[in-house]
């Protein structure tokens, strides 16, 4: 009988996928469980991986710039804190010598595509006509028999894509950031600085709002208010509710101040649908999740995938807002409708079918490889509440496509006041629709005004004049950038929200909403005045869409890399050219960021000192700028990141730091350690 090795991506995806081909039995090796399944034909060894198993480095030593010679080494060998996957690798390698076929099981993307081909390619080596992939979207036992009984060969276009991906990844990230640092180098500092093919061209995007921010001059306007005891109704002119000129605003203002009456001189209503949402691709759902949850990208990704893992949703990485009938619509819905929590939503649109055929709100993009993102019915349980409310979210937005359109009504009202028109408006629902089955994240404006007629006269309880002044745009929060980002086509729906996460990491962006500091300002600055194609949109743009040729195979791999090499041997040899300039740049940036975020806040003992963060001799504190005059000293944790919050303690008054430490949740506190706040620590 023949050896097959089957590579699950996870151990907890390794085991559901054995759950779903049968009777199975279990082994242990090196500390890792293996699952065992005969199927007649062959035996099948689901081996686990955590991941990637390997991954790009550079061939030989030096530090020094281009690199472009690159071999997959072991991940445990190369990056620190990964020596858990060694076991994993020992298993895979002891399975691979045993199998005579082998099968890629790892999730259907570009990712999945590379850890599965890597485990098989450098471990076993084989024929490409010996490699099989699983293709799925969930990880419900039907889903995954399926795919099982459906496999195809080796999905050579998607592995190829992946492997270009990591490689060109790996070519501006390593380069660019040695470039970075090297130049920095060259000024006698030492600061790690990265940057690379999507995450140079996110920042230019975020310091391009920054500037607009940074550059907007306000302009001043007045609005004039009328109140009634029901409402209030805004001035308006011929060029809308703002008055631009301070005495045509103070005539208008002390021409109707003190009427008590206004005559209702016009009513317009307007009847209109309000569409069910479209299906969430990943985008859409960290977007929404933002908005509901306050949660970041990042973390939604996660749960996202902890939930597709547990078998309880499709698979979240995608791009599509499509949900084809083949799904099954009424077969998910009478899924859901066995959860208590659903079965009255599952009901009214199971009785919808009765009367027309389901149909469902469809978006514009599609992914070829899986459907927008749905639940699977299967039964929830041991989630965390963070868990549950984005699982509660996914389940509620599957039903609301599947409603028809809300029925709202607008009405304005014009109120006359001595020949001055004053606004009113009002929005409400007629039928809600699919609003009820997306409770409670339905968010529309609802205000109603009492019922009149034209001509009426009502009493006004006063006026207001406000002076006011023009905003600035609104910088981007993560949520609104990762979108913006995929409106460019930069990084893919994976990597965006890590992208911006690794752009907080290195201190270029600060806040939510996002600011760019100094040092990132100074990195897009110097970065656009002498290699402005290290931030091009259009040309990693061009290389996302020479991948997805390479998908469908209408590209190769060979000619998408070396095109690459050519335009970064050309783009890094004018870099070296000012490599000293641009240090020089960098390095004044880099000591002002330094000294900006060890300034803490004003220092209570003396009249004039700052506090600020010190380090000596291996240790951190906080002390006064004017020692040794003033020696006011505070401790501050051992380990961790420091970041100032720019506010005081509101019970002792010293300054607020956070403490940003690894693998564990950051927190708040105050510099003194015998301030009231710390009596429960």
């Amino acid at each position: 009988m023949e050896t097959a090795l089957m590579v699950g991506e996870k151990p907890k995806v390794a085991s559901k996928i054995a759950a779903a081909l049968g009777d199975y039995s279990t082994k242990e090796n090196r500390g890792v469980t293996n699952y065992v399944v005969e199927t007649g034909e062959r035996r099948i060894i689901i081996a686990p991986a955590v991941g990637h198993i390997f991954n790009l480095e550079q061939v030989g030593d030096g530090w020094d710039y281009p690199v472009f010679d690159v071999e997959w080494q072991p991940i445990f060998e190369t990056e620190d804190g990964s020596d858990y996957v060694k076991k994993y690798y020992n298993n895979l390698k002891d399975q691979a010598e045993k199998a005579e076929s082998y099968i890629n099981a790892c999730d259907y993307d570009l990712e999945g595509s590379v850890i599965g081909y890597n485990v098989i390619k450098h471990l076993a080596d084989p024929p490409e006509e010996r490699i099989e992939r699983m293709k799925f979207s969930t990880l419900t036992q039907g889903d995954l028999q399926e795919a099982f009984d459906d496999m195809g060969s080796l999905d050579r276009g998607m592995t190829d894509a992946g492997i270009t991906r990591h490689i060109m990844d790996f070519y501006y990230g390593v380069n660019v950031s040695r470039a970075l640092m090297k130049a920095v180098q060259d000024n006698d500092r030492y600061e790690t600085l990265s940057t690379g093919r999507v995450q140079g061209p996110a920042l230019k995007v975020l310091a391009e709002k920054e500037r607009e921010v940074q550059e907007f001059e306000p302009d001043p306007y007045w609005e004039i208010f009328l109140h009634h005891e029901e409402f209030d109704a805004k001035f308006q002119t011929e060029e809308g509710d703002r008055i631009w000129n301070e005495e045509e605003a103070e005539n208008a203002f002390t021409a109707v101040q003190g009427e008590e009456k206004a005559r209702v001189s016009n009513i317009k209503i307007n009847n209109y649908t309000h569409k069910p949402p479209i299906p969430f691709n990943l985008t859409g759902l960290q977007k929404e999740a933002s908005s509901q949850f306050n949660l970041a990208p990042k973390k939604t990704q996660s749960i996202a995938q902890s939930l597709y893992e547990d078998g309880l949703i499709s698979y979240p990485r995608t791009e599509s807002q499509k949900l084809p009938p083949k799904l099954g619509y009424k077969k998910l819905l009478g899924k859901l409708k066995n959860q208590d929590k659903y079965e009255d939503r599952a009901e009214k649109v199971l009785k919808k079918d009765k009367e027309d055929n389901l149909y469902t709100t469809q978006g514009s993009k599609e992914d070829d490889a899986h459907p927008a993102i749905y639940p699977t019915g299967e039964f929830p349980s041991g989630l965390s509440k963070m868990e549950g409310k984005v699982y509660d979210l996914i389940v509620k937005r599957f039903f609301a496509v599947f409603g028809e359109p809300a029925k709202r009504q607008s009405l304005t009202m014009t109120l006359d006041v001595l020949g001055f028109d004053f606004e009113a408006k009002s929005k409400v629902t007629k039928e809600r629709n699919w609003f009820e089955l997306y409770d409670p994240y339905v968010n529309v404006e609802e205000a109603e005004l009492p019922g009149v007629e034209e001509g009426e006269t009502l009493d006004v309880e006063g006026f207001d004049l406000e002076e006011k002044e023009t905003q600035p745009p609104n910088r981007y929060g993560q949520s609104r950038i990762v979108s913006e980002l995929e409106k460019k086509n930069l990084g893919t729906k994976a990597t965006r929200a890590a992208t911006i996460d690794r752009l907080y990491n290195r201190n270029y962006i600060e806040n939510k909403p996002i600011e760019v500091t100094d040092l990132g300002m100074t990195i897009v600055d110097t970065l656009e005045q002498h290699c402005p194609d290290l931030l091009s949109e259009e040309l990693t743009r061009e290389f996302e869409e020479k991948m997805e040729a390479i998908r469908d195979s209408d590209e190769t791999r060979d000619s998408v890399i070396q095109d690459a090499q050519d335009e970064l041997e050309e783009m890094l040899s004018k870099f070296k050219e000012k490599q000293k300039e641009i240090g020089e740049e960098l390095v004044e940036t880099i000591d002002s960021e330094r000294k900006r975020r060890r300034r803490l806040g004003p220092c209570q003992e003396c009249e004039d000192g700052k506090l600020r963060i010190i380090k000596s001799s291996g240790s951190r504190f906080v002390g006064c700028s004017n020692y040794p005059d003033c020696e006011n000293t505070y401790p501050l944790p051992g380990d961790g990141k420091i970041e100032s919050l720019d506010e005081a303690c509101d019970e002792c008054g010293t300054p607020r730091i956070k403490v940003i430490r690894k693998n564990s949740k950051p927190y708040s506190m105050c510099i003194d350690p015998d301030c009231a706040t710390k009596d429960d620590w």
